[in-house]
C-alpha cells in the first residue's frame, strides 16, 4: 500500500499523552487561588493554548484587571503543579493504540514530530519512553505564535524537510485544529468534541489510528477533491 504522505505531526495532550486531567487539575489549582469556578468544559476549550494564555483566561473569569506580572507569577505556580503531576507519568499513560500507531509509521519510514503547546512535552514524553521515537519537537518557545496560529505545525514540516501538503497533524483541541486547518495539512480531529468534526478526519479515540486506517482516509478525501 503506498503512503500518501511522509510525515505526522501530533499534539501531545489528549493524542499522545492522557494529560488533559493533569491540566484540569493545574488549572484548577490557579482558579482555588483566584477564588472562580473553572469547568471541564472550559478546560476543553483551553487545550493546546500556551500556558500563560490559559492562565490568563482563567484570570478573566474574576472579571477584574489582572496585571501582566501577576499572570507570569501564576503561570509559574501552575507550571511548578503541573511538573508535580507529570513526575507520576508511566507508559501506561499513553493513550490506547498510540504506541502500536507510532511503530507503524516508523516502519513505514514516515517521520514523526510533535507540536505541541507544552514546554513540559520534551519531559512528558520521556516519562512515556517515547522521546527517542520523534524526528522533531516543537513547541511554543520555538515559534512567534502559538495555536491557533499554525506556525507551530508549519514549523514542524519545515523542521522535518517534508512539504506541508505530504503532511498529516493530530489534534484534539479547537485551537490545534483551527490552525492545522489553516494549511493544506491533512488534518485528523480525536475525540468526540463537536469542533473536531471540521476535521479531515475524526476518530473518536486515538485506538482508531493505524497505517492503513490513515492511509484509507486521506485516499478517500484526495478522490472527494478530484
Amino acid at each position: 500500500m503506498d503512503c500518501p504522505f511522509e510525515a505526522v505531526i501530533f499534539d501531545m495532550d489528549g493524542v499522545i499523552a492522557d494529560t488533559v486531567g493533569l491540566h484540569y487539575e493545574a488549572n484548577q489549582h490557579i482558579a482555588k487561588k483566584l477564588s472562580v469556578t473553572f469547568s471541564e468544559e472550559m478546560n476543553q476549550s483551553l487545550q493546546g493554548l500556551s500556558r500563560e494564555k490559559t492562565v490568563r483566561a482563567i484570570c478573566d473569569l474574576t472579571g477584574e484587571e489582572v496585571s501582566d506580572e501577576q499572570v507570569k507569577q501564576l503561570s509559574e505556580l501552575r507550571n511548578e503543579q503541573y511538573q508535580r503531576l507529570i513526575a507520576e507519568l508511566t507508559p501506561a499513560d499513553a493513550l490506547p493504540g498510540i504506541y502500536s500507531f507510532i511503530r507503524e509509521l516508523k516502519e513505514k519510514k514516515v517521520s514523526i514530530a510533535l507540536a505541541s503547546a507544552s514546554t513540559n512535552a520534551p519531559r512528558v514524553l520521556s516519562r512515556l519512553q517515547l522521546i527517542d521515537a520523534f524526528d522533531v519537537i516543537v513547541d511554543v518557545q520555538k515559534v512567534r505564535r502559538g495555536k491557533p496560529d499554525p506556525e507551530i505545525f508549519l514549523t514542524a514540516a519545515q523542521l522535518l524537510g517534508v512539504s506541508s501538503n505530504r503532511c498529516v497533524a493530530i489534534e484534539d483541541g479547537e485551537a490545534g485544529l483551527t490552525g492545522i486547518l489553516q494549511t493544506d495539512m491533512f488534518a485528523v480531529g480525536v475525540g468526540t468534541h463537536s469542533a473536531m468534526k471540521k476535521a479531515h478526519w475524526q476518530v473518536a479515540s486515538t485506538e482508531e489510528l493505524s497505517i492503513k486506517s490513515l492511509i484509507n482516509a486521506v485516499e478517500k478525501t484526495r478522490n472527494k477533491d478530484i
